[in-house]
């Protein structure tokens, strides 16, 4: 029997089980895949390579990932009003709320916060470049101010610049 592990054969599908060809082939999760195979574990819904979130070794998607794994309750993280909670009951709090004014501030603590804008960052607009969190929005170059996508971002003094200013800016220059 020829089986990719011993060099021959194709490598086997973490889904079905069954070769996976390069045409047809997806990596995610540190493993092989049928792009038809690479679903949400939860709706079934098709998955792209980097749009899963794992959980307990299987993909899942935003919305399903969030319903199943994220914060619960009303109005909290990137899946506030998705949330089903009709089959869970109310907990009772043994706390009295004391405060009387309207205004009272609910503060969230160990919040991931946006290196450019120092707020906090929630799921559904966080975005991580250069092993650093931002808010998709702040993803700008310092000189320019343009919006850029993750891979085409260079760092200097850790600032980010788009490519074109990086080269104006920090490229060695010829003689003149």
């Amino acid at each position: 029997c020829i089986n990719a592990e011993y060099g021959g054969g194709a490598p086997k599908c973490h889904a079905c089980e069954k070769s996976v060809y390069f045409a047809e082939e997806c990596n995610a999760l540190g493993k092989k895949w049928h792009k038809t195979c690479f679903k949400c574990s939860g709706c079934g819904k098709r998955l792209e390579s980097g749009q899963e979130l794992e959980h307990d070794d299987k993909p899942w998607c935003k919305n399903c990932y969030g319903k199943r794994f994220g914060p619960k309750g009303v109005g909290i993280g990137a899946t506030a009003g998705c949330l089903d909670a009709a089959d869970e009951t109310p907990a009772q709090s043994k706390f009295k709320n004391t405060h009387t004014s309207a205004k009272t501030k609910v503060v969230i603590s160990n919040q991931e916060k946006c290196v450019r804008c120092e707020k906090t960052v929630y799921f559904a607009e966080r975005m991580v470049v250069l092993n650093k969190i931002f808010h998709k929005t702040c993803v700008k170059c310092k000189k320019c101010n343009k919006t850029m996508e993750p891979g085409s971002v260079t760092e200097h003094d850790d600032e980010i610049y788009c490519k074109n200013c990086y080269g104006k800016e920090f490229a060695p220059h010829g003689k003149h």
